[in-house]
């Protein structure tokens, strides 16, 4: 499922986020910025140098890397702390952690951006204060005066989470529609 808001594509997808055909994927970290090992093993030691160097990042923040050795088409690597659920303050670390990665990839020059459904699965944040708070700053970034991120793909590897963001998607465009705010086109 995609629609145009505004300026930008989003889109709901199911699948790995490395096979998406994105110029910046964001990926899930700790605050220590450590590389899961299914990264590390498609990126490479230069990915984890530079995670090194770089050395912690906030909860609810995000920082940029390169790319190590994935594959094109993508450029750059939004590493992004996600809050725990029941941590306190949860939505609005969520909130913050995804505006940062929109933030970035357009201040990078980034075109394309694929995000997960950050904190769900063992920082146990639950899918559908997921899907709203994620998708609620997807379109809300859409409104800023935006040079170079034109879409914005949600990678869902399981079907029931994109399921759920495809619904909570559709209800938000009908709201906006309904508001008369934005452009939207399905």
């Amino acid at each position: 499922m995609k629609a145009k808001v505004n300026k930008v594509t989003i889109q709901i997808h199911q699948g790995d986020i490395y096979s998406t055909e994105a110029s910046a994927i964001a990926v899930q970290t700790n605050t220590d910025l450590a590389l899961n090992d299914g990264l590390l093993a498609k990126a490479g030691p230069n990915l984890l140098r530079e995670t090194t160097v770089i050395g912690w990042c906030d909860v609810g923040s995000a920082v940029i890397t390169g790319k190590g050795d994935l594959p094109e088409p993508i450029e750059k690597v939004i590493h992004v702390v996600g809050p725990r659920w029941g941590e306190g303050s949860e939505r609005g670390k969520l909130s913050g952690a995804t505006h940062e990665c929109l933030r970035l990839a357009e201040i990078n020059h980034q075109k394309t951006l694929a995000l997960p459904p950050i904190s769900t699965g063992a920082l146990g944040y639950p899918v559908e204060n997921c899907a709203k708070t994620m998708l609620e700053q997807a379109i809300d970034y859409t409104f800023e005066e935006l040079k170079f991120l034109t879409k914005i793909i949600f990678c869902l590897d399981d079907a029931i989470a994109f399921e759920i963001f495809k619904r909570e998607f559709s209800r938000q465009l009908n709201d906006l529609k309904a508001s008369g705010e934005g452009k939207v086109q399905v």
